[in-house]
């Protein structure tokens, strides 16, 4: 195998594992490579920090050394920066790690996270990219989103890394029901185990959501025994970042 064509190689690999975490035989058929060429570039990727495997469900994902470069060149740094007060001052009140994530096709693209001054913290999510069933952003997103775009997205096979993802299209579209009408929505443990999140949309003045605020924390403590208050100060904030945006 020629250098150039290692590399074009590595890069299909690469772009498999961004739109969507998957086991080696599955990146091995989306970029149509043989599995064992697949996992000899797999191995390289990892060593060099671009990918990352989850040793419990044997998937990969995007590793430290992308979301760093990705993080770096995030074309997203105005919302970002319009929202990082906000951010901060909800994190210090809830106590937890607090997140601005971007719609990016059929994944949230997380963009700033404030982390809690607890000693046991959730990971940095910055530059990663989720599928949307898989998160409370993800989910509080669609709920705003038109049915035949809710429909396209739920054609798909639905990736589900723990026993509590939820991938069948019926309950998600009841589940988005409800968030519209409750304005927030809960995951748990729904992308990885020991972690629970809740989110709130962001819209522009013209009405459009934007992108979603978040919470998350570890399941033993987070939401604690007063998850209302954290809907309430996470919706507050979100409503800040509204007024703050405007129209578009």
């Amino acid at each position: 195998m020629s250098g150039v064509q290692s590399v074009g190689r590595a890069f299909s690999l690469l772009e498999a594992v961004g739109s969507e975490p998957a086991s080696l035989t599955e990146l091995a058929r989306r970029v149509g490579l043989p599995i064992s060429t697949a996992s000899r570039l797999l191995a390289t990727l990892e060593s060099l920090g671009a990918i990352e495997r989850l040793d419990d469900v044997g998937m990969y994902r995007i590793g430290p050394s992308i979301v760093k470069m990705a993080s770096s060149i995030d074309s997203s740094a105005s919302l970002s920066t319009i929202a990082q007060p906000e951010l901060e001052q909800l994190a210090r009140l809830v106590r937890e790690a607090c997140g601005l994530s971007v719609a990016a096709g059929y994944t949230m693209h997380y963009i700033n996270q404030i982390d809690s001054d607890q000693p046991i913290q959730v990971r940095d999510w910055v530059g990663i990219r989720i599928p949307l069933h898989l998160i409370s952003a993800g989910l509080v997103v669609m709920a705003h989103w038109p049915d035949e775009a809710v429909d396209s997205f739920l054609e798909r096979d639905l990736y589900a890394p723990t026993t509590r993802s939820v991938t069948d299209p019926t309950k998600i579209r009841d589940r988005l029901a409800r968030i519209r009408e409750q304005g927030v929505a809960w995951t748990a443990e729904e992308l990885e185990l020991g972690i629970t999140s809740c989110s709130a949309p962001v819209f522009n003045g013209n009405g459009e959501i934007v992108c979603a605020v978040s919470v998350h924390g570890p399941s033993f403590r987070f939401p604690g025994n007063n998850p209302r208050k954290i809907e309430t100060e996470l919706v507050r904030a979100a409503s800040r970042i509204s007024e703050t945006l405007g129209p578009l």
